[in-house]
């Protein structure tokens, strides 16, 4: 099946003290491109997270939000320095005795004012602990932005094959047009040589030489026949699935040079118009393949 490079996951997961929510953006890119944002404590799992998704995507730039919540605030504590707190009152008591001051009690809250006297420490979870849920709740994003990918895939997909089909058409209606081009040619030629000759015998094997020159300056039977190739390699590819969209560029890189040859060898006005539609098809067709991975 065909995949977009575009979707969105979303997975939650949790132990009994703490709970990962993972969420995964991912846009078109021609390589696979991931950006991981969580906190630094986090860091050692990013691996882990990068190994989960390596395996499922292919191409795209995808961003990974990572949040980290604790349950009923066992994340921070509130901690005492009690040997800083010793220093600070030994060194007011100090101040005191050395200037003869007053010997009023400092009160624990003035104390606790002090600098680093109390600070909030976090409760690091270690690393072993919380990598099962992470990657519990990275597996559910993942699999909610790989569904989403699938079905932008198929709707990217019909329309592809809706217009791969109108330009197999259109390279179908200048292949036909090519002869009667030829013959129409011919017959102006020998009505404009017969006007000017006014009905007298004049050298035919020049007539037929430069009808033969023409034919071979004109001549687009390579260029229709690599097109239907292309054509007929793109509808197995695309469906097929898998991995294809640097494949399909590639083709669609080759058709618009077999178009481009076509309309600049023939000087006929109905095929240079079926060329110009069929590159305007082709242009169509690269907008949507550049979003399948």
């Amino acid at each position: 099946m065909a995949k977009s490079m575009t979707g969105y996951g979303r997975g939650v997961a949790h132990a009994d003290d703490f709970r990962f929510s993972v969420e995964i953006k991912a846009v078109n890119h021609r390589y696979f491109d991931l950006v991981i944002r969580a906190a630094r404590d986090l860091m050692p799992l990013e691996d882990r997270i990068r190994q989960i998704l390596s395996k499922k995507i292919s191409r795209g730039r995808v961003e990974v939000f990572v949040t980290l919540e604790t349950t009923q605030g066992r994340g921070k504590k509130v901690v005492m320095d009690e040997e800083l707190a010793k220093s600070y009152f030994q060194c007011i008591s100090k101040l005191r005795d050395s200037f003869n001051l007053l010997h009023d009690e400092i009160s624990a809250r003035e104390l606790a004012l002090f600098p680093e006297v109390l600070y909030i420490e976090k409760n690091v979870l270690e690393p072993d602990l919380l990598a099962p849920v992470l990657e519990n709740a990275v597996a559910d994003a993942v699999s909610a932005l790989v569904l989403q990918r699938v079905k932008e895939g198929e709707r990217l997909k019909q329309d592809i094959v809706c217009r791969i089909n109108k330009l197999k058409k259109i390279t179908e209606r200048i292949e036909a047009r090519g002869p009667l081009f030829l013959d129409e040619y011919r017959q102006k030629l020998n009505a404009r040589l017969d006007e000017i000759h006014d009905g007298r015998e004049y050298d035919k094997q020049r007539f037929f030489t430069e009808i033969a020159f023409f034919a071979e300056k004109c001549n687009i039977d390579e260029e229709i026949v690599r097109m239907k190739s292309h054509i007929q390699s793109f509808n197995a590819e695309i469906h097929k699935g898998g991995v294809i969209g640097r494949k399909l560029d590639f083709l669609l890189q080759e058709m618009h040079r077999e178009v481009n040859t076509v309309a600049s060898k023939s000087s006929d006005l109905e095929i240079s118009r079926l060329a110009l539609e069929a590159k305007s098809e082709i242009e169509k067709i690269r907008e949507q393949a550049q979003n399948i991975e």
